[in-house]
């Protein structure tokens, strides 16, 4: 179905998830936000002071260093999002997170460590797009898979636990 690295023989991937595009309204705000304060300021300041002033240069290099910012400032938002990934295998649940620019956070639990799996749909954004949460309790070192803002949360549910029924069937059988 799909290629991650670091499978396993005999792994395949079931379920790819990433979050609902709900996640991104925040990040989106906070960068729309800035562009009204930065318009705000050139169109209030600018023009104030001559074009030849040291006063003016120093203002036009200090919203330049502003727009960079909200640029880095949105892209990493954008991207802490982005990668933050669930990967259902029909042995493991393999979980990334963004918590940084460059810092990542692994985890991964085979699915007869899986001990209650649970989806919340809460408020009224979300019952309205249809996103919420997923949450795996495992028994392992990483006692809380969570993964906010995913779409249709309840229909993975059925999914991973036929698929720990089936993996549980298929490692006693051995």
């Amino acid at each position: 179905m799909f290629d991650f690295p670091g499978l396993r023989e005999n792994e395949e991937v079931i379920f790819f998830i990433r979050k609902h595009w709900f996640a991104y309204i925040g990040v989106i705000f906070k960068f729309l936000v800035n562009l009204v304060i930065l318009f705000t300021i050139s169109y209030f300041l600018v023009d104030k002071f001559p074009h030849d002033s040291v006063t003016y240069f120093l203002l036009v290099e200090a919203m330049l260093f502003y727009v960079l910012g909200v640029w880095w400032f949105t892209f990493n938002g954008w991207l802490d999002e982005e990668l933050d990934t669930f990967v259902i295998t029909n042995e493991r649940i393999i979980d990334t997170t963004q918590s940084a620019f460059v810092s990542i956070e692994i985890a991964s639990a085979d699915l007869d460590q899986v001990q209650d799996v649970r989806g919340r749909v809460a408020g009224f954004m979300g019952g309205l797009f249809h996103f919420g949460n997923l949450e795996m309790q495992t028994a392992g070192s990483k006692i809380l898979f969570q993964m906010d803002h995913i779409e249709n949360p309840e229909s993975y549910i059925d999914e991973i636990v036929e698929r720990k029924n089936a993996y549980l069937a298929k490692k006693n059988s051995v």
